[in-house]
C-alpha cells in the first residue's frame, strides 16, 4: 500500500469532509457574530444607565434642603459630587453592585448625617417625609406611613397618635417623641355637611357609625353636638373622646 492510498477518498467521503468543513467555518463565524452583539448589547445597556443617572441628577439640582438649625443651603452638587465618587470607587473594585444598590446605600448613608441631634425638634403636622425621616430611628418606609395617616385624620391632634401608625410601637415611640412639637395644625369634618363616603374616609368612623349619623340627618336635620352622637349604642365612649376635636356640627 503506497502514501497515496491514505489520502484517497471516494466522492461521497469527500463531499461529507466538505460539508464538516463549511460547519466548521459557520460555527466559527456564527460565535464571532454573537460576541460582537453582546458587546454591543452591554454598551447600549450602560449608556443608557448613565443617561439615567444624569437625567436624575439634572432633576436635582435647583433644590434645595434645610438643615435642623433652620440655616438653608445648597448640598446639591455636594450630594452628587460624593455619590459619583462613590461610583468612581465602586468601577475599580471586581464586585460590581446595580444601579439601585449603589443608591440606596448612599442615600442611607448621606441622609443619617443630616439627622436631628438632642433639643432638635420637628412639627407633628408641618413636616413632610424628608423632616420625618431626620429623626433617629424612622426612615422611608414609617415617614411614608405617618404622613399618609396623618392626612386621613386631618392632621394629629396629640404626638401620642403615632402609636396608632401601622409598626410604631412603645419602644421606638419613646425614642422618637422627643424629636416632635405639636403645632395644632389639624382640620375639623363637617358632620353635617360630608357625603358617607367622605364621612367613611376617616379613620375614626366605621361603617355603622357613618350609617347611624346619615340616617339621624335623614330623620331629624343637622346634629347639633357630640352630645347627641354619645347617646347611639355605635359609639362608645372612647370612641367619642377620639372623635371630639375632629367633628364640626
Amino acid at each position: 500500500m503506497s502514501l497515496k492510498d491514505f489520502f484517497y477518498y471516494q466522492r461521497g467521503e469527500r463531499i461529507a469532509i466538505l460539508l464538516l468543513l463549511i460547519l466548521i467555518v459557520l460555527t466559527i463565524v456564527m460565535n464571532g457574530v454573537l460576541k460582537e452583539n453582546s458587546k454591543k448589547k452591554i454598551l447600549v445597556q450602560n449608556d443608557s444607565l448613565v443617561q439615567e443617572f444624569e437625567h436624575f441628577q439634572r432633576s436635582f439640582e435647583d433644590r434645595e434642603i434645610v438643615d435642623p438649625n433652620g440655616n438653608e443651603r445648597e448640598i446639591n452638587r455636594q450630594f452628587y459630587s460624593e455619590k459619583k465618587s462613590l461610583r468612581d470607587q465602586q468601577s475599580n473594585t471586581d464586585k460590581r453592585l446595580s444601579d439601585s444598590d449603589i443608591d440606596s446605600s448612599f442615600e442611607r448613608s448621606f441622609f443619617d448625617n443630616m439627622k436631628l441631634t438632642e433639643g432638635e425638634t420637628i412639627f407633628l403636622n408641618e413636616s413632610d417625609t424628608a423632616d420625618w425621616k431626620k429623626i433617629p430611628g424612622i426612615g422611608s418606609v414609617y415617614a411614608s406611613r405617618i404622613v399618609k395617616y396623618r392626612n386621613l385624620l386631618g392632621g394629629f391632634v396629640s404626638v401620642n397618635q403615632l402609636r396608632e401608625v401601622y409598626g410604631i410601637d412603645d419602644e421606638l415611640f419613646a425614642k422618637i417623641y422627643p424629636y416632635i412639637k405639636t403645632d395644632g395644625k389639624y382640620t375639623k369634618i363637617a358632620v353635617n355637611k360630608l357625603e358617607f363616603k367622605q364621612l367613611l374616609r376617616h379613620p375614626y368612623l366605621n361603617y355603622k357609625q357613618v350609617k347611624v349619623i346619615v340616617d339621624l340627618r335623614r330623620r331629624k336635620g343637622n346634629i347639633s353636638s357630640i352630645n347627641e352622637l354619645a347617646l347611639l349604642d355605635e359609639f362608645t365612649a372612647e370612641d367619642i373622646e377620639r372623635l371630639n376635636p375632629y367633628l364640626q356640627f
